[in-house]
């Protein structure tokens, strides 16, 4: 078997692992980490046919919300069997670490299941003899495990919370905090009949209620129309007209729910300009706002029309990041296609920190490479404002943040780093505290692009040189202008002496 891919940058700690959290939304879209693991590891093996979300049905699966795929490997084709068990061993071995580094919770594969709490066992079910099926945490459906991002996952996203006989609103933003209590909201009549992608008679009604064409389809335009009421409505903003969404739309009065029970709101630090787009999908002439974001973020002509100049720079882009020149190579001649993962990504390139604004880090925190003695971990617990624990080990946080303010990146918080992350503070008008939370984040990351010690984004140098060259062409034009000025005036005053001297004849 060829040996598995190979990750040169993760961190010496491992990626904790959450609770169990089962299905509780209907979301059948591919979340960008499943994506992002099947184009790395199916196309590495040379076996890329897999597939991933379904549509939803009244009983739980990870397909359902996005958080799981099945690779297709018959367990009775002696080289399937051998690849299959190949991959299922890299993936499990060390007590599951790499697993854990791409945020798989369980793999089922040939009669037996693995999952990070229990290890190996025989499975009862559906034999799984010609797929292998993946599914995956929150934070490693969202690609926000090390694999990814450098840093490992100290404080897991623990998803949505669960609403009695509802699905729950589509999961976003993550979630550290413990969920309100479940009898909230009492049981209704089940879930909904209607899935994403289905149709129904009744649709009609409810999509001009909306005011999207009236398909009779849950398609993807009244979909967002449904999320977009549900938000404004404060129910939860589940995607699909369930019992509370039927029921607002008649007029009926609704019961009070929790925060907590509807989508997670984030915070200003936590959206950047790319947060309306990450869910949306664009294609080569597509048209509009996010096209506009697409180039800017790209360094091409920001005019808003996805032409063949965009498509160029978006390949040249996507030829940097290797999950992204797999999804380009198998694009093909296709025109070119703008993904939820490619919008993740391109996010990230131009706001680095973006994975990491909810660890707060403070002096005395360390990445567990500056502590091979474990010093740090006999220590007593420490605690946030809040009670929250801090993590033992900052999971590379700390190496990633020092990197970003130019300091020695040792991986320990000392008062070199703290006085740093203070003066940023000044500068950015925060409160000089010396603990990097949201906003310290958003000004760290401002500050490390400003004096360059990470790229910054792709288009960075082209957006530069456009400025300066609309600087230069703003100061040529002013320098017309006045030179226009200076030579009315000359010839005002020269029609005014040449009337003096009439008058004097």
């Amino acid at each position: 078997m060829p040996a598995p891919p190979v990750n040169e940058f993760l961190p010496v700690e491992v990626d904790e692992l959450g609770p169990y959290t089962r299905q509780f939304s209907c979301d059948p879209q591919d979340r960008p980490g499943i994506t992002a693991f099947a184009l790395l590891v199916f196309e590495h093996y040379d076996r890329p046919g897999y597939s991933g979300s379904r549509p939803c049905v009244p009983y739980n699966s990870f397909h359902h919300d996005g958080r799981a795929l099945d690779w297709v490997l018959n367990a009775h084709d002696p080289m399937d069997r051998r690849l299959g068990d190949a991959v299922a061993q890299w993936l499990t071995e060390n007590d599951g670490e790499m697993a854990a580094r791409f945020g798989i919770e369980n793999l089922i594969w040939n009669r037996q299941v693995w999952d990070r709490w229990n290890g190996w066992q025989i499975y009862a079910g559906h034999p799984h003899d010609d797929h292998i099926h993946f599914a995956f945490t929150w934070d490693g459906a969202q690609m926000n495990t090390s694999w990814w991002t450098g840093v490992a996952v100290t404080q897991p996203d623990l998803g949505p919370c669960e609403i009695a006989g509802q699905y729950s609103a589509l999961h976003v933003f993550p979630r550290r905090q413990a969920c309100p209590s479940a009898d909230v909201l009492p049981p209704l009549t089940g879930l909904p009949q209607v899935q994403p992608g289905g149709a129904d008679t009744g649709l009609a009604t409810l999509q001009e209620k909306l005011g999207v064409p009236a398909t009779g389809v849950l398609d993807n335009e009244t979909r967002n129309a449904l999320v977009q009421w549900q938000l404004e409505h404060d129910v939860p903003a589940t995607g699909v007209p369930d019992d509370l969404t039927q029921a607002g739309l008649q007029g009926l009065s609704l019961p009070d729910l929790a925060l907590g029970l509807q989508a997670v709101l984030p915070q200003e630090w936590q959206k950047t300009e790319f947060t309306p787009y990450l869910r949306t999908t664009l294609t080569e002439g597509d048209t509009g706002p996010a096209v506009v974001l697409l180039q800017e973020a790209l360094g091409a002509e920001p005019d808003g029309d996805f032409g063949p100049l965009t498509a160029q720079a978006l390949r040249e882009w996507e030829d940097t990041v290797p999950v992204l020149q797999i999804q380009a190579e198998r694009r093909g001649e296709e025109p070119a296609v703008v993904t939820p993962l490619t919008w993740t990504l391109l996010e990230r390139a131009v706001h680095p920190t973006i994975d990491l604004r909810d660890l707060e880090l403070r002096e005395g925190d360390v990445d567990q490479a500056a502590d091979p003695d474990g010093v740090h971990e006999s220590q007593e617990p420490q605690y946030a404002e809040d009670g929250a624990p801090i993590p033992t080990y900052a999971g590379g946080a700390v190496t990633f943040l020092q990197t970003l303010l130019g300091v020695e990146a040792d991986g320990d918080f000392g008062p070199l780093t703290a006085e740093t992350v203070r003066e940023v503070q000044q500068a950015a008008e925060l409160e000089a505290t010396g603990v990097v939370d949201g906003p310290t984040w958003r000004a760290v990351e401002a500050a490390a692009v400003e004096a360059g010690h990470v790229p910054g984004p792709p288009g960075l140098a082209a957006q530069r040189e456009r400025e300066e060259t609309e600087q230069v062409d703003r100061e040529a034009e002013e320098q017309v202008d006045r030179e226009a000025e200076e030579q009315a005036e000359r010839e005002r005053a020269a029609e005014f002496e040449a009337s003096l001297a009439n008058a004097g004849r």
